[in-house]
Order: C-alpha cells, then structure tokens, then sequence
C-alpha cells in the first residue's frame, strides 16, 4: 500500500471518527433533555397548573401569546435593548481588555475597579440608574451594557495576557513592530478567549434585559411576564422563560460557530 493511499484512508478514518463523536455528543444532550422534560412531566402531572405546569400547559400559554400578537413584538423590542447593550460591551470591553493585557501599567490601575464592579451586583445600581437616566430605553440599555462588559474585558485581557511570550520574542528578533506583534501574534492569539469572553457576556447580557424590562420599566417580554404574575398565570411566566432559554442557547450556537470558523487553528476555549 502506497504512502498517499495510507495518509488518505488515515484522514478518510480520523474524519468518521470526529463526525462519530459529535455525533455521540449530539445524541446524550438530546437524551438528557428528554429525561429533563418527562421528569418535568411526572412531577407534574397531579400538580394543580397555577401551581406547577406542565411542559403542555406551558407550550400552549406560549401559543396563546403568539396568537395574541402580543409576543412578537414584545420579543422585537427586548432583543433591540439586548443587541445594542452587547454591542456596545463588545465594543468597550475587547479593545479595554487587549489594552490592559498588552500594558501591565494599565492592567495594574484598572484591575481593582474592574474586579470590584465585577463581583458587585448589579440589580442593587438600578436604583442609581433610574435616577440619573429615568424608566427609558437608554437605562436598560446600560443595565444590558454593564452585565455583560464584564465578562467580555476580564477574558479578553487573561487571553492577551497569557500569550507566550516565546512567540513575542521571536517576533520582536526579527524586528517586528508593537503593532505587527498585536496583529499577528497577541490577536490570533486571543480570538478563541474574546469569544468565549462574548459567549459569557451574552448569557449575562440576556439576564440583564429581563432585569431591565423588570425594574426600570415595565416593558416588553418584561412586562408580558409581570402580566402573567399578576393573573396567576405560571405558565405565562414559564413559556417567557422557555423562550429567554432558547434564545440563550441560540444566540450562544451562533457564537461558537463564528469562533471555530473565525479561529480555525486555535483549539476552542471552553466555558
């Protein structure tokens, strides 16, 4: 057997295998949320609805919504505030992250604000926010904004922070420049950890929303989830939450994707 059929039956094989394995991977996840949904299911099946729904009972409250025409455009403008707040995160904490991992003067003065904001929680600033920016859209914009930079900065900078420094040095014997070494070394570098830092911030920046369209003012999917509270209705509140779930799980697909096509020759962050 020649030498180039055995690399091709090798990669042929190798190929089988990888696919075999995803394909494991997709079948388990499939499994356990099957398990998840008809142990739901059981507990609760002599359960009173307006105390525990079930799986049903939560998909026709999510039918009936939709039919209301009510859904649609709550959902149009929830995700208008989660698009711009995440936007403007991924805009302030990429660049602010880079910058603090390539300059440790940087790093030294910015880490104990940006830690101390980190760990702190959010919901109880809401009160300042209302007060400097009022019940608006640009108010939980910001509270979007300041669940999720966090994240997006901190693994940013620990991506840039980590880059070997093995590789800079033989950048720089070859006389590359600072910006030569940010391109094609501390960047590439990083990509795997920005968007792994975005797959975080995103999650939060859902949360952030909901909390927003909650407490500053009652507006959109928000305010469809008061509605059903106040109605008593736990299957109107759960079917909201069904969707923010799906919603999370999408937007954070999405993301994994564009980094493994973006970032083909990184291994992928995990988180």
């Amino acid at each position: 057997m020649s030498t180039a059929l055995r690399d091709q039956i090798k990669v042929s094989l190798e190929g089988i295998f990888s696919r075999s394995r995803i394909s494991v991977g997709l079948w388990e996840s499939m499994v356990g949320i099957l398990i998840g949904i008809l142990l739901w299911e059981w507990y609760a099946t002599d359960k009173p609805v307006f105390f525990f729904p079930g799986w049903f009972d939560i998909l026709d409250a999510l039918s009936v919504q939709f039919a209301e025409g009510e859904l649609i455009p709550s959902l149009q403008g929830s995700l208008q505030t989660l698009f711009l707040g995440f936007f403007l995160a991924v805009i302030v904490g990429v660049p602010l992250g880079l910058s603090m991992g390539m300059n440790e003067r940087l790093a030294s003065l910015l880490n104990p604000y940006i830690n101390a904001l980190y760990v702190a929680p959010i919901s109880a600033l809401v009160p300042i926010i209302i007060l400097v920016g009022g019940a608006s859209f640009e108010s939980r914009v910001a509270v979007v904004f300041l669940f999720a930079i966090f994240e997006i900065t901190i693994t940013t900078y620990e991506g840039a922070r980590t880059t070997p420094n093995r590789i800079i040095d033989v950048a720089k014997s070859f006389g590359a420049s600072r910006y030569f070494i940010f391109r094609r070394v501390v960047l590439p570098y990083d990509l795997p950890y920005i968007f792994a830092g975005m797959r975080l911030g995103v999650g939060r920046a859902v949360k952030g929303m909901i909390l927003a369209e909650l407490l500053i003012s009652w507006a959109n999917l928000g305010a469809m989830i008061r509605t059903a509270q106040n109605n008593i209705n736990v299957a109107g509140v759960l079917s909201i939450v069904l969707l923010l779930m799906i919603l999370g799980l999408i937007l954070t697909f999405v993301l994994k994707k564009a980094s493994q096509y973006l970032t083909p020759w990184q291994p992928e962050v995990n988180v």
